[in-house]
């Protein structure tokens, strides 16, 4: 059977290239291939990875920084739950435009809510549909006695009592959470702090 003229294309192999003798290279310089005088580098130390989140966590002077999933930063909302005084409290934001604002002139998001808000309970709620639009949020909490960061997942954080701003930082669609114990007086200095306008 002859097959397909396809078929016989692929199966022949190429002609065989006559071989050639080998010619006498022309002199050419010689290069020198020695180990180079390189200076030998140390290696950098890995960069600290900022923990995850999964199921509970606690933010305190040990524990500064917590990284939320993708998923975490994502869906739902953030709810800051304050006990305690919540005389003084107030929520700055800045969206990645560099636009700044507190909380009573938060914009709106596609869905015409506020993009953080006051909640029901003594406390506040980010919503974080749209979160790749954020650059940082500020939590001030002046005189509060307890912090919990409650997301949609279930997963809890705790915050330590010392806390005065609870700092919230979006990089490539990530949310971090960032503890700040310093005695901050008024919001005046937190913007001074955090260099809000």
């Amino acid at each position: 059977m002859s097959g397909t003229p396809v078929d016989s294309f692929i199966r022949r192999r190429p002609p065989r290239r006559p071989e050639a003798p080998a010619a006498a290279a022309p002199s050419a310089v010689r290069l020198s291939i020695g180990t180079p005088t390189a200076t030998v580098r140390e290696p950098e130390p890995p960069a600290r990875s900022i923990p995850r989140v999964t199921g509970a966590g606690r933010l305190d002077a040990r524990q500064p920084m917590l990284a939320l999933s993708r998923f975490q930063s994502a869906i739902g909302s953030l709810q800051v739950v304050v006990g305690g005084d919540v005389s003084g409290m107030d929520v700055l934001w800045e969206l990645g435009d560099h636009r700044q604002g507190s909380v009573d002139n938060a914009p709106l998001d596609a869905g015409r809510r506020r993009l953080v808000s006051h909640d029901r309970m003594p406390g506040f709620v980010l919503g974080l549909r749209h979160a790749r639009g954020l650059r940082r949020v500020l939590f001030y909490l002046p005189a509060t006695s307890s912090v919990t960061v409650n997301l949609y997942d279930g997963t809890t954080i705790a915050c330590d009592p010392k806390i005065s701003v609870l700092a919230l930082y979006q990089h490539d669609g990530l949310v971090h959470l960032r503890y700040d114990g310093e005695p901050y007086p008024t919001l005046g200095s937190v913007k001074a702090a955090y260099g809000f306008a």
